[in-house]
């Protein structure tokens, strides 16, 4: 009689640990799979390599170059390979350079270069210099280029022909960052500074110069007034001469002129209209018609 109940709750209880086993097996189950799913998903999501435009990718295999992707969709192997992004667009760097003219004088300059990066050479420039080429090429190349320059120019020089330093910086610049596989768009000497004394008497030069200018200025207009004055004058006397010439002339021609006939006939034209007596000069001929 009271064997049956014990019995019944044994098999109930053996049923309630088969149903949790199950259900755990199953829960397991889900999270396996979860966890694989979520894998898989990161691990596609890790072969995907999408490059901006004006970018190319170094591809690494296991630390080493493999290649370069270009911009776009582009599909690598998870974790096995991976990829650097780098700029091949202008880029703009500045460096500022100490150095001394071929007449010892202290010179800084501060160079600008627009630059990019020749796609070609991009692998070797990544396996040799890394993401950070720039700095690592261009600054010590922009130092020994103005130094090389700088002595070739007196101080002076360098401020009067400051177009043919930049040309000689630019060619001299542009070679060597070429051999590393950097293409050099434009150079522009941004700034030329010279210690203070040497400016200071470059300033009082170029003042004395000014005064000199000035002064010469000066005299040359004062040159061209008189030669104004002179030739006024010169004009006026002529003009007087010409008038003098010309009164003569015309006097000559009217002595020439002045017949007794006609200096009767003007002698009686000056009479007055209404004249009742004429008094006639002495010896003076006088013919009057009617």
């Amino acid at each position: 009689m009271y064997q049956r109940p014990y019995q019944r709750k044994t098999e109930t209880s053996e049923l309630d640990r088969g149903e949790k086993e199950s259900i755990f097996k199953s829960w397991k189950l889900y999270v396996y799979g979860g966890l694989i799913l979520v894998w898989l998903l990161i691990t596609l999501i890790g072969g995907i390599v999408i490059v901006p435009a004006g970018h190319n990718a170094v591809l690494l295999r296991f630390g080493k170059v493999e290649g370069v992707l270009k911009e776009g969709f582009n599909i690598k192997m998870p974790i096995i390979e991976d990829a650097k992004i780098m700029s091949i667009q202008t880029q703009l760097y500045e460096e500022k350079a100490a150095a001394a003219s071929k007449d010892l004088q202290d010179v800084q300059a501060t160079v600008a270069i627009n630059y990019k990066v020749d796609p070609i050479f991009l692998a070797d420039i990544y396996r040799t210099l890394g993401q950070d080429y720039i700095t690592k090429i261009a600054a010590p190349a922009v130092q020994e280029t103005v130094k090389e320059i700088a002595a070739r120019y007196n101080a002076e020089d360098m401020i009067l022909r400051r177009a043919s330093v930049k040309d000689d910086i630019t060619k001299a610049l542009s070679q060597r960052l070429k051999e590393r596989g950097i293409i050099t768009e434009t150079v522009n000497i941004t700034n030329f500074e010279f210690s203070p004394e040497f400016t200071k008497a470059i300033e009082s030069k170029v003042s004395a110069l000014q005064a000199v200018l000035e002064a010469q200025n000066k005299l040359e207009r004062v040159r061209v007034e008189a030669q104004q004055a002179q030739a006024q004058a010169e004009g006026e006397a002529n003009a007087a001469i010409a008038r003098a010439k010309g009164q003569a002339q015309a006097v000559e021609i009217l002595k020439a002129s002045l017949t007794p006939l006609y200096l009767q006939y003007i002698y009686i034209d000056r009479l007055a209209k209404d004249a009742k007596v004429i008094v006639v000069p002495a010896g003076m001929p006088l013919t009057i018609s009617q």
